[in-house]
């Protein structure tokens, strides 16, 4: 019996495979980029159906509005503290929302690399965490992003 070895799964998009740079919303690099070791994204839709009546089709429209995810790594520098202190000085001396920009580079083992800004971000639900003894300290933070536009 020949097996067809093209059937079994195959190495994907790997966490080394996947670059991730922060910018403020002027693009000025972060002085410290934080360690990523978890990196999630997801879309964020709304939906309109309609019914008219009379008719027994249902229409369904699907809205795109943004993006959301978090970022989560080990606490090797002051990163993730310094994006929530610039946020929270920028609402206490100008008011409102400082927003960022995610750049994401993704290679796969085809070799195609496809890249993407999100644009308009803000972050919210900082946590950090240690599990005691020799461990280290994580940073977890939460984003949302109100466009992502292949570059």
């Amino acid at each position: 019996m020949k097996l067809n070895l093209q059937t079994f799964a195959q190495d994907g998009l790997l966490g080394k495979k996947l670059i991730i740079a922060l910018t403020d919303e002027n693009g000025a690099a972060l002085e410290k980029t934080p360690e990523i070791l978890k990196w999630s994204v997801e879309e964020i839709t709304s939906e309109e159906k309609k019914n008219p009546i009379g008719e027994e089709t249902e229409y369904r429209q699907v809205l795109q509005n943004g993006w959301k995810g978090t970022l989560e790594g080990q606490a090797v520098n002051t990163a993730y503290d310094d994006i929530v202190d610039k946020k929270i000085a920028h609402q206490e001396e100008k008011g409102g929302t400082l927003k960022f920009i995610i750049f994401t580079t993704e290679t796969y083992k085809d070799g195609t690399v496809r890249k993407y800004k999100y644009s308009g971000v803000t972050f919210d639900g900082y946590k950090r965490s240690a599990d005691g003894n020799n461990k280290p300290v994580t940073n977890n933070i939460n984003w949302q992003a109100e466009r992502r536009d292949k570059q």
